[in-house]
């Protein structure tokens, strides 16, 4: 008796673990696409590889400034000064490069699997959408076969009952290819199962802010924390700093015209840098405030029309049941309604990515460059 009791409570046990995991599985949200997404990218994968080699190399030079730090009480040179803070400075340049490099990657990444999902998300109200039609069109032909038969309807309305149906039917199909093209590619960047679908693809966590801010507030924040402008001023410090240092050198270089020449044209390529990078941050948010601003202007209008459509179902769902419009005229509203609400979603799908798309732009970015470091 012991022996069945620990059966089926083993049983139980695996049973409701089981369904736990199904449940987690089968349920699937945006910051889950990004998480998985970043997982599995062999770009980000590079780029930490990158990092690494970075890190190493700029521990190794750290390490050895100690013995050059006691040289420089015998040898007061260029050289020895350059080993102590030039190279430090320069490869911690070169570090910061490319770890703001994978943090671009990495926003690159997330955002392309955001609009993955969202693509997924649009394809899936559409197909609702769609199958809502179809299955009311079938219905309605059904109906009108059945009143052809009857002698209550002629050949040619079957007809136009039939090819609506028809055109409906052809339609989903349509939308079922995008939707199960969408998923495809989700997967694709999950590494998971092409084939792999969710019970539940959940939106509720998708909800753009309530406004937006100034230009010039996306503008300023930007300029601070953009990784371009960000290694452009590192750069223009290093030469600056060199340049102060290679001065104080004795004895001085043959041609101090020529070097000082030099060593100033590089200052100068170095501001010239900087600036145009500053100039391309700003091209880029005045680009996106654009793009930004429209979507929320559309969400707002798509929300006015999802509410006029809303109104417009209950007044003909109140004229149906009195018999003051036809099935068709009731249809035509539900399916009103249904696309309204849809084009409303999809409205605040595009505002919260526009969104976010800034917010990305005003931090280190989300472009990633094939540039190496300028600092070296």
């Amino acid at each position: 008796m012991k022996k069945v009791i620990l059966i089926l409570l083993v049983a139980f046990v695996f049973f409701a673990t089981t369904n736990t995991v199904s449940a987690e599985d089968y349920t699937l949200d945006i910051e889950k696409i990004a998480i998985e997404t970043i997982k599995n990218s062999q770009a980000l994968d590079t780029y930490s590889k990158q990092v690494t080699m970075a890190q190493k190399n700029y521990g190794n030079v750290m390490e050895s400034i100690g013995s050059a730090r006691q040289s420089l009480v015998y040898r007061n040179s260029y050289q020895t000064v350059e080993s102590i803070i030039l190279t430090p400075m320069q490869m911690k340049n070169i570090l910061d490069e490319v770890t703001n490099g994978q943090q671009v990657a990495t926003n690159a990444v997330r955002l392309s699997a955001y609009q993955s999902y969202i693509a997924l998300l649009k394809s899936g109200y559409d197909l609702n959408i769609k199958q809502d039609l179809m299955n009311g069109l079938e219905a309605d032909y059904k109906q009108a076969k059945l009143k052809q038969s009857l002698g209550q309807l002629t050949q040619s309305e079957l007809r136009l009952s039939e090819i609506a149906y028809l055109k409906a039917q052809y339609n989903y199909k349509s939308a079922q290819n995008t939707y199960n093209s969408a998923y495809m590619s989700l997967n694709k960047l999950m590494n998971e199962n092409l084939e792999k679908q969710y019970s539940t693809l959940q939106d509720d966590n998708i909800i753009p802010a309530p406004e937006i801010k100034q230009l010039s507030d996306y503008i300023n924040l930007a300029l601070t924390s953009r990784s371009e402008v960000i290694n452009a001023q590192n750069t223009l410090d290093y030469k600056k700093k060199a340049y102060d240092y290679a001065k104080a050198e004795y004895p001085p270089p043959s041609d101090i015209k020529l070097y000082t020449q030099q060593q100033q044209y590089a200052i100068d390529s170095a501001q010239n840098a900087l600036d145009i990078a500053k100039i391309s941050v700003q091209q880029d948010i005045i680009t996106l405030y654009k793009s930004l601003s429209g979507a929320y202007k559309n969400m707002e209008a798509m929300k006015n029309l999802d509410n006029q459509a809303a109104v417009s179902f209950r007044a003909a769902e109140v004229k149906f049941k009195n018999g003051q419009i036809s099935q068709q005229d009731f249809e035509d509203a539900k399916v009103s309604k249904a696309q309204a609400h849809m084009n409303n979603k999809n409205a605040q799908l595009d505002a919260w990515l526009a969104q976010t798309t800034m917010d990305y732009a005003c931090g280190f970015g989300y472009k990633p460059s094939s540039s190496t470091s300028s600092s070296s």
